[in-house]
């Protein structure tokens, strides 16, 4: 069965394609980027396929946390072939707070 597979990431959907043995149930475990249980399964007839949403973790947010961290887990997805949405938009603002961390000014962590 051909489902996407949908990780929200700080309030950007990382996303992925893939093809699966049998049809995604919620609580269900499937290996993402790791091991990760369904939250919630949408199936749409009209693309053939499912939207699988992935719970997020701890280490996830822990990532969120450090812009550098941050950029360098969205570079790790993009490499394992996850599509990011508003991708420049998320760039643009990791950069903007990596840059401000470099200077002397205390950085908002909102």
């Amino acid at each position: 069965m051909r489902v996407r597979l949908i990780l929200e990431n700080g309030g950007h959907d990382l996303t992925k394609v893939v093809e699966i043995d049998e049809a995604p149930a919620v609580g269900a475990i499937v290996l993402a980027d790791r091991e990760r249980p369904i939250v919630s399964v949408e199936l749409d007839a009209d693309r053939g396929q499912a939207d699988v949403y992935l719970r997020e973790d701890a280490d996830d947010l822990a990532v969120q946390l450090v812009a550098a961290a941050h950029m360098a887990h969205i570079d790790r997805m993009k490499a394992e072939g996850w599509e990011i949405e508003g991708e420049q938009v998320l760039r643009g603002w990791l950069t903007h707070r990596i840059e401000r961390q470099d200077g002397d000014e205390p950085v908002a962590l909102n």
